[in-house]
C-alpha cells in the first residue's frame, strides 16, 4: 500500500532540491565575478564533503551491517553506486552552494561563513550562542515524541546499523554529527537563507519569514523517517528555526556546531525514551 502523503512530500522535496540547484547555478553564472575571493576555500570544503560522502558510501557497503527491512538493503551494490554517484556530484553542488551562498549572504546583510570571509569577521566562536538552545530542543523532542509516539518507517529501520560493533558508533557519529550537519547547514542556512534574504529583504518581518520558510524546507527534507510525517516535521521544525536564528546572528559555522551538537545528543536521548516506554 502506497503512503501518498510520503510520496507527495518526496515529490515536493525533489522539486525544491532541483529549484534550489537551478537558482544557485543562475546566481553563480550571473554574479560569479563577485565571488572570486572564496574560490579556493570553497573548492577545498566541497572536496572534503565529496570525500566524506565517498567514505560514507564505502562504510555502508563494506563496514557496517544493516538489516533488510521492507525490501531495503543498504548493504547492496545498488546503494553503493547510488551513494558514490551522489558523493561525486556533491563536489560540484556544494561548491556552488558555498560560493553563491557567501555572495548572497554578504550582499543581503547575513554574516555568511567565517572560513569564506577572509578576515573581515571575527574568527572566534560564541559558544554561548551555540550551546544555550540545545537543551530546549532536546527537551522538546523528548516531550513531543513521548506524546506523539512515532513509529519508524521501514527505511528508518533499514538505515539503523545492526549490533553493537564499535564501527557502528563511528559510522553513526560520522554521518549524524559531522556529514549531515555540514551539508544541511550549507544548503538550508547558508544558501537558502541567503537566497531568501535576496528575495525578501532584510526587514524584521522578512527575517522572520526567511527563517521560517527555510526551516520548513529543512523539515520537509526529513520526510520518511516515521510513519506519520507530520510528527517528524513538528519535531524538527523548531530545530530549523533555532539553527536559522543562529545563522542569522553568527553565521554558518555556528549553526553547523549547534546542529552537530544537537544530533550528537539527540540519538542517546531518543534511545533512552524508547527504553523508558518499554519498561
Amino acid at each position: 500500500m502506497f503512503d501518498f502523503t510520503l510520496i507527495l512530500l518526496l515529490i515536493i522535496n525533489g522539486l525544491i532540491s532541483v529549484s534550489l540547484f537551478v537558482s544557485a547555478l543562475i546566481y553563480y553564472l550571473k554574479e560569479k565575478h563577485h565571488f572570486q575571493e572564496n574560490k579556493k576555500t570553497s573548492l577545498f570544503c566541497s572536496g572534503l564533503i565529496c570525500i566524506g560522502g565517498i567514505l560514507n558510501a564505502l562504510m555502508m557497503r563494506y563496514v557496517v551491517q544493516f538489516p533488510e527491512v521492507g525490501g531495503y538493503n543498504l548493504n547492496s551494490n545498488f546503494y553503493l553506486i547510488t551513494n558514490l554517484t551522489s558523493a561525486l556530484l556533491s563536489f560540484f553542488t556544494y561548491y556552488l552552494y558555498l560560493r553563491t551562498g557567501q555572495g548572497l549572504a554578504l550582499s543581503s546583510g547575513l554574516p555568511g561563513s567565517i572560513l569564506l570571509s577572509q578576515g573581515r569577521v571575527s574568527k572566534s566562536i560564541s559558544w554561548k550562542t551555540v550551546l544555550l538552545p540545545i537543551p530546549l530542543l532536546i527537551a522538546w523532542t523528548f516531550i513531543w515524541f513521548a506524546i506523539a509516539s512515532p513509529e519508524p518507517t521501514d527505511l528508518a529501520l533499514a538505515s539503523t546499523p545492526e549490533g553493537n560493533s564499535p564501527m557502528n558508533y563511528i559510522y553513526t557519529f560520522f554521518t549524524a554529527s559531522i556529514l549531515a550537519p555540514v551539508t544541511e547547514e550549507i544548503l538550508y542556512r547558508h544558501f537558502v537563507m541567503g537566497l531568501l534574504a535576496r528575495w525578501f529583504g532584510s526587514s524584521k518581518a522578512a527575517v522572520v519569514l526567511n527563517i521560517w520558510v527555510s526551516s520548513l524546507v529543512f523539515a520537509i527534507a526529513h520526510a520518511g523517517v516515521v510513519t506519520d510525517d507530520w510528527i517528524k516535521i513538528m519535531q524538527i521544525l523548531p530545530a530549523g528555526v533555532v539553527f536559522g536564528w543562529i545563522n542569522r546572528k553568527k553565521g554558518l559555522e555556528h549553526s553547523i556546531l549547534a546542529h552537530s551538537l544537537f544530533n550528537t545528543l539527540i540519538i542517546p536521548s531518543t534511545l533512552l525514551l524508547e527504553q523508558s516506554m518499554t519498561i
